[in-house]
């Protein structure tokens, strides 16, 4: 190869090199961590939080319930055991009971919707631990072929980086001081029907005679170092 292209040669290297590192690092982070495992988990974490102030909500309720029922019971018992007399007291005590009655109904009707609130819960709860079992389980079975793959990808990662380094020092000093000034991600371009590929203008003619000579030209629009396709 004449030194131009060496220096696209250096180029493609450098882009595979790039290409590989971006993949290594998302093989890492796939076995370092699943995000929808870690979504999962989280939705889990939130619904058994809920879950346990919820059944906190009813205990409390269940205590509420059972209290105002004996009291009412209590009242009632003290109704029919004859011993009042007075009929205004009786009347009172009557209407005390009937309230209370009510409001123990509104009670046991607050504590279903609980209880039917709790049953919803834990039905969530099956279906995302089921679900996080399953992508655990799915990740689990990728484990072995990605890091099958990440162990390939950073072997040639390894080679690519050897062969852009021994390319970089066959490039002469002059070629390789104007590849690093160009602030470009990719410096260099190939010329196809006397094009640059990089920035699509045409080069001079001038410009192609010191190309089929393999010197170190730059396009006058885009500053690429210039190679013949």
């Amino acid at each position: 190869m004449n030194t131009p292209e060496l220096l696209l040669h250096h180029q493609r290297l450098d882009q595979r090199a790039r290409a590989l590192t971006a993949d290594i690092a998302r093989l890492e982070a796939r076995l370092a961590r699943d995000p929808e495992a870690e979504r999962l988990e989280a939705q889990l974490a939130t619904t058994r939080a809920a879950r346990e102030e919820l059944a906190k909500r009813l205990r409390e309720r269940e205590r509420d319930v059972e209290d105002h029922r004996a009291h009412m019971k209590s009242r009632e018992k003290q109704l029919m055991s004859g011993r009042i007399n007075n009929p205004s007291e009786l009347i009172a005590l009557s209407q005390e009971v009937d309230h209370m009655k009510s409001a123990v109904a509104r009670e046991e009707d607050a504590e279903l919707t609980l209880m039917e609130e709790a049953e919803a819960l834990d039905a969530e709860l099956r279906r995302l631990e089921a679900a996080l079992a399953e992508v655990l389980a799915g990740t689990a079975a990728a484990a072995p072929e990605l890091r099958q793959r990440l162990e390939q990808e950073r072997s040639e990662l390894a080679a690519v980086e050897a062969e852009r380094a021994e390319t970089w020092e066959a490039i002469p000093a002059d070629f390789r001081a104007a590849y690093s000034r160009i602030r470009l991600a990719d410096p260099v371009a190939e010329v196809v029907n006397n094009q640059c590929q990089g920035c699509r203008v045409t080069v001079t003619s001038s410009g192609m005679q010191q190309l089929r000579r393999h010197l170190l030209v730059t396009c006058e629009h885009c500053g690429r170092i210039l190679v013949m396709a």
